[in-house]
């Protein structure tokens, strides 16, 4: 068995860099999180009807309630980002993240008919950055010392 030690920062790393793959890993998947997300909050922004002729929900009126649900999605997801800049010192971002998309995925199914493909989209998402970031966390709690 390989120890594992702490670098510079404090992070638990092994024999080049366990907890480092798994951070980059992480942050891969809530990066494209991020970016889909900002794509399709300009996309209601811009032209809600189309999102929600996609979705198969009737056009939405007044168009200033998905336009203001857009730039939430982007307000929201600017709030990752400190996580995903150091996901092991900011967790409360990533932590309310992953709970945030697990929340509005079961919100979407209950509503059912055109929000079911949201509620995929949220439900994969947030399963995605839970199975990727517990063992972040999991790494990052290693004790500083060496550990066999």
């Amino acid at each position: 068995m390989v120890p594992r030690v702490s670098d510079d920062d404090g992070v638990a790393t092994q024999s080049g860099g366990w907890i480092l793959s798994k951070i980059k890993l992480y942050r891969l998947v809530l990066l494209l999180s991020i970016i889909s997300n900002l794509v399709v909050g300009v996309i209601i922004f811009v032209s809600p009807h189309s999102f929600t002729s996609f979705a198969g929900q009737p056009e939405a009126f007044p168009k200033t309630w998905p336009r203001h649900w857009g730039a939430q999605l982007w307000a929201i997801n600017f709030l990752y980002l400190p996580g995903y800049r150091d996901p092991v010192r900011h967790r409360w971002p990533n932590w309310m993240g992953i709970i945030i998309r697990l929340a509005f995925a079961v919100f979407f199914f209950s509503q059912g008919d055109g929000f079911i493909p949201m509620g995929i989209w949220d439900g994969i998402s947030g399963l995605l950055l839970l199975f990727t970031y517990l063992p972040v966390v999991r790494g990052a709690d290693t004790p500083r010392s060496v550990v066999s």
